[in-house]
């Protein structure tokens, strides 16, 4: 898989007055025609589809999509962009801009995600929109995110956000974008990611499910019996002897598979410690 980069335009282009990017909202923008063409085809996006586009920054992701979907959700949290977007859309029912963060807005539904959203928010942001209904999400992220994404268990980049994510979901990397696609250029490539809900997501306890991986992998290169009893003494404050009959209790915590973690789980629910480990999810 290549790294794709064509002819990116200057971020002066792209806006019809000198404009300053804020580090603090992660705006690097993703300024090449052809890339953001290529997002769109890798969505198939259909003309009845809405669609949910987080951080439209200077609307050229926005103006491709209006010309392709039923209607685009726009939602930009800096007010400058905002007053952009509002001009550049102005009378324009296809196009529904909303300012405020995404994480803290009531959205309305939509099908599909289709966005290049400010990296800095990029965990949040997945865990916020799997919880969602939608039919699919191809979104830009960081290249070493993307492949947090998709680990395999026994590897560096397997770990708590892997499982949380390949529980509710299936993540696919289908291309790479070179930094240099981007104005202000970020000290990262980027990758094309495909989000697609599992048709058929384990039933459990989702708050037990949330709090074992959590707390598990902060011990990730422990054997499991240890690092359990140490989860567990902690949330209990007594020694834990009820270890449960797992057939991969001594493997260690990074190489445990998704379909492990939710087997955990259901030994949990079934456990007299159920309510003091859902009194201490998150």
């Amino acid at each position: 898989m290549s790294t794709i980069h064509k002819g990116s335009l200057t971020l002066r282009e792209t806006l019809p007055y000198q404009f300053k990017a804020r580090k603090r909202l992660g705006q690097n923008f993703l300024v090449d025609r052809e890339i953001l063409e290529k997002i769109i085809s890798y969505a198939d996006v259909k003309d009845d589809d809405v669609v949910l586009e987080v951080g439209s920054g200077t609307g050229l992701l926005t103006k491709l999509l209006q010309e392709r979907v039923g209607r685009v959700i726009a939602v930009e949290k800096d007010q400058r962009l905002v007053q952009v977007l509002r001009e550049r859309f102005k009378n324009n029912p296809k196009v529904e801009i909303i300012n405020g963060d995404v994480l803290k807005t009531d959205l309305p539904e939509y099908d599909k995600v289709v966005a290049t959203p400010p990296y800095n928010i990029s965990s949040k942001l997945l865990f916020m929109l799997t919880d969602r209904k939608y039919k699919s999400m191809t979104l830009t992220f960081q290249k070493e995110f993307a492949e947090r994404l998709i680990a395999k268990p026994g590897t560096r980049e397997y770990g708590r956000l892997t499982v949380m994510i390949k529980h509710r979901a299936n993540p696919e990397i289908l291309d790479y974008i070179s930094r240099e696609a981007f104005r202000p250029r970020p000290r990262v490539d980027s990758a094309i990611v495909r989000i697609t809900p599992k048709i058929s997501i384990q039933k459990i306890d989702e708050k037990i499910f949330s709090d074992l991986v959590r707390g598990l992998f902060t011990q990730r290169r422990r054997n499991l019996r240890s690092a359990l009893r140490h989860y567990v003494e902690r949330r209990i404050g007594q020694p834990f002897t009820a270890m449960p009959d797992v057939e991969f209790i001594n493997k260690r915590v990074y190489q445990l598979n998704i379909e492990e973690f939710e087997a955990l789980t259901r030994e949990f629910e079934r456990s007299p410690l159920k309510d003091s480990i859902q009194n201490g999810a998150h």
